[in-house]
């Protein structure tokens, strides 16, 4: 066959993907019962939640059942009827998510599209997992149950417990699986899914993060630092506490020199504008930067290199979480007359979990001891401790994970 009749039959199975996922249920069935279009109702949105609350429960099953699946179907036809290569098939299931986005009788703006991707990551994810291990399958399932039940306790929102937990569910797919065909096309879809997660939570304004003792910037860097990890790793132990040691004596300086100085540490908390570098609670005090330094620099020292290595990213992974989740989803304080949130909590305590069972994966501590370390990290960052939480998480968490290591 030419190869442009073939072409040509592969962008049937496409076109075919697009017309059943233009299909829209929640369009169809509101017409009929209400003669209202639903993207004129609630949110705008066609999807299940919208007519669940507008129309009723039985129209939003069957747009569930539909919009879930109708990515599956147009695969199936395209792998059973025309027996296309797996590529292909993909690429009609891409097709159904882009007729769901932009059906042509409704001048092209439709719905969202995250339940026909959700309903093919689901099948993808059944067929990796039939190639697992079941003891491995057994604990991964565990892990990602824990950590999806502490989002969603935390937020009880969907989207941001889809911006949490695919990063995650990636991260486990790829170990899984390496880049196999079915891997590349369930990271895609997660990819799809977190991109409208995250611009629904931005239309919504669920994530409030305008708090002056919060600087997003130092938030979403932190992470960055887990590369002193790569650094230790790649670098003598003593050319890397001096690195550590200079940085650290820099920050030093500079918190030294604001507060011997009022005027410098007046430009430096509050006439930035969105840009100033430290918070209006550092103002008299050492910031949180230098304090954190000062913790790497000492667990790095103290401490063998697993259970640093384990003790930051439980200060790194948790402490952002915690700020995230408190912040925005905080609701039931642990103590009164402190800003320590048991959303907060859970929030680490998923974060740091996260750390210790990777890092178990990884073969870099045992599991049973990570996971100590990590409730240990997530108890003390909810104290009322004297000590500032970028020293006592790291030190104590090490503490305790050398101890048991020990025993």
């Amino acid at each position: 066959m030419p190869a442009a009749i073939e072409d040509l039959d592969y962008a049937i199975g496409i076109i075919l993907g697009y017309l059943i996922g233009s299909i829209l249920p929640a369009y169809f069935m509101t017409k009929f019962l209400t003669g209202s279009d639903i993207r004129t109702l609630g949110d705008g949105n066609p999807g299940t939640t919208n007519v669940k609350r507008e129309i009723g429960l039985f129209p939003a099953v069957v747009t569930a059942s539909y919009d879930t699946t109708k990515g599956l179907m147009a695969m199936a036809v395209s792998l059973w009827i025309f027996k296309f290569p797996l590529f292909w098939v993909y690429m009609s299931g891409a097709g159904a998510i882009a007729g769901h986005l932009f059906p042509f009788y409704l001048k092209f703006k439709g719905g969202r599209g995250v339940a026909t991707a959700t309903g093919m990551l689901l099948v993808a994810l059944f067929e990796i997992s039939m190639h697992m291990n079941f003891h491995v399958l057994l604990g991964d399932i565990i892990y990602l149950v824990f950590f999806v039940l502490c989002i969603y306790f935390t937020s009880s929102d969907e989207n941001f417990l889809a911006l949490t937990t695919l990063p995650v569910l990636s991260m486990l797919v790829t170990i899984r699986s390496g880049f196999s065909n079915v891997s590349l096309f369930a990271n895609i879809l997660m990819i799809y899914i977190f991109v409208i997660s995250m611009m629904n939570l931005k239309k919504l304004k669920i994530l409030n993060l305008k708090d002056e003792n919060v600087r997003l910037w130092r938030i979403f860097l932190r992470p960055a630092s887990m590369s002193f990890v790569l650094l230790d790793f790649f670098t003598q132990r003593s050319t890397f506490l001096t690195l550590v040691g200079i940085v650290l004596a820099v920050f030093f300086f500079m918190d030294l020199t604001r507060l011997l100085s009022e005027r410098v540490n007046v430009s430096l908390t509050k006439k930035l504008g969105r840009f100033k570098i430290y918070k209006a609670k550092e103002a008299k005090r050492f910031s949180s930067m230098t304090l954190f330094l000062m913790g790497v620099f000492l667990i790095f020292i103290i401490f063998d290199r697993n259970t640093a290595i384990l003790s930051l990213g439980f200060l790194v992974f948790g402490d952002m979480a915690a700020k995230i989740i408190g912040i925005s989803y905080g609701r039931r304080k642990i103590f009164k007359m402190l800003s320590k949130t048991v959303e907060g909590f859970l929030g680490f305590a998923a974060a740091a979990i996260s750390v210790s069972y990777f890092s178990w994966i990884f073969g870099i501590h045992p599991l049973w001891i990570s996971i100590c370390g990590a409730l240990i990290a997530a108890i003390v960052e909810s104290l009322p401790l004297s000590v500032d939480d970028n020293l006592s998480v790291p030190l104590l968490s090490g503490a305790i994970m050398t101890f048991f290591k020990m025993v």
